[in-house]
């Protein structure tokens, strides 16, 4: 038996070039901080092209590197590569966002001045899916299995619309369920439901003009003594005449949180969505394990009642923590002293959050509008209605010093 021979350090065939290593890890490096994705494939021709390009016209030079898969798995494990899912798609540099983010602080801050609105009057909401099949992408399993199956019903694609709403106060308002198809069925679990939620249906199981109307009338309701501000995203039917007359009926001011911001301050995207859909995975799964299903005629499993996935919803919903519901608002800024002094709290702007240079630019907002000559030029003084509550510009709620004698806040309308 041939003794085993251990490899000294430093030992074997040397880099073909150091120089193009470091090339072409400077270019990955470069890519990933632009949030660029970079492939293997791309990897390899990215090297052959630097060490072409390095070889100038020696064509037999050329032919002693090919950027195989056996140098990229070895130049990968010498500077610890290695390929990893990606856990979100930003579609702008966050850096990109400040100004908008800002601009929507600030404009909620006018608008909390002018009105004094108290915690209960406070509102957030957002639209999100609800699948059929909720299998989770990972599972424990034993170590070195080559397959780890997860079982399901297979109808991963069918979805249920939940628009969920909340007050700065903690009050968990009635979710709001959307179908698609299936009418009747949804007509006959609200009148089940009424008192817990409020469920009806689309064509394509998505919120639309007429459906955001109901969803103004059955959940924020017509009357009020006070004021209310309601803060959701830039959907289309959000926009249109008919909600922007409703909303004055109801004394509502709506504020809308820029494009691309809404990962960054929208109190449901960033707090409440992600814990709700694990709530409702927890019974999915006891559901799954129950043994307790319907069967096709072929002999595959059917996807859960939609009366019961509307159970999920509400047990789900009831269950999410109402301190988490109060922390949330303050986080996205919808519930802050107008002083600035808890601006800290602000999560997208904290220390080590993708803008957190965002903080000094709100801080020197904050501090112009303190500024007394600019409080005399009467910020909420404009050119629109009071229901033209948003710009079409987010960045005009900004305050500019060279631009001092136009008017204080320029709000266009949609």
């Amino acid at each position: 038996m041939k003794e085993k021979r251990f490899r000294l350090d430093s030992g074997g065939r040397k880099l073909t070039d150091i120089e193009l290593e470091e090339e072409v890890l400077n270019w990955i490096h470069e890519r990933r901080s632009n949030m660029l994705r970079v492939s293997r494939k791309l990897i390899m021709f990215k090297a052959k092209s630097i060490f072409d390009e390095k070889c100038g016209d020696d064509e037999l030079l050329k032919k002693s590197f090919v950027a195989s898969n056996g140098w990229l798995e070895k130049f990968m494990k010498r500077n610890h590569l290695s390929l990893r899912r990606k856990t979100t798609i930003a579609q702008k540099d966050p850096s990109h966002l400040i100004s908008k983010l800002v601009g929507y602080l600030m404009h909620v801050r006018r608008l909390s001045i002018k009105s004094n609105y108290p915690p209960s009057s406070i509102i957030a909401m957002d639209e999100t899916a609800v699948w059929s099949d909720m299998v989770g992408n990972t599972t424990v399993n034993s170590k070195g299995a080559k397959e780890v199956a997860l079982k399901s019903t297979g109808n991963e694609k069918v979805r249920v619309s939940v628009c969920l709403t909340a007050k700065a106060d903690g009050t968990k308002m009635k979710p709001f369920i959307v179908f698609k198809g299936a009418k009747r069925e949804s007509a006959a679990i609200n009148d089940e439901f009424k008192s817990q939620c409020v469920v009806t249906s689309s064509t394509n199981g998505w919120m639309n003009e007429e459906l955001v109307l109901t969803y103004l009338r059955k959940i924020l309701g017509m009357f009020t003594f006070q004021k209310r501000l309601l803060a959701w995203d830039t959907f289309e039917a959000h926009m249109t005449e008919p909600v922007k007359k409703l909303l004055k009926e109801m004394k509502t001011d709506d504020t809308l949180i820029p494009g691309g911001c809404t990962k960054y301050i929208q109190a449901p995207d960033v707090c409440w969505n992600k814990p709700f859909k694990s709530l409702i995975m927890e019974v999915y799964d006891e559901w799954l394990a129950s043994g307790v299903h319907e069967y096709t005629e072929a002999g595959n499993m059917k996807a859960a009642p939609r009366r019961l996935v509307v159970t999920w919803i509400l047990q789900a919903w009831s269950r999410l923590d109402k301190t988490l519901v109060q922390k949330s608002f303050k986080s996205c800024g919808l519930n802050l002293k107008t002083d600035g002094s808890e601006d800290d709290l602000i999560h997208c702007f904290k220390d080590a959050q993708p803008c957190a240079s965002g903080s000094a630019v709100l801080k020197d907002q904050v501090q112009l509008l303190k500024d007394a000559d600019v409080l005399d030029k009467n910020p909420f003084q404009t050119s629109t209605t009071d229901s033209d509550v948003e710009e079409a510009n987010i960045e005009d709620n900004l305050i500019d010093l060279d631009d001092m004698d136009d008017d204080f806040l320029d709000v266009e309308k949609f």
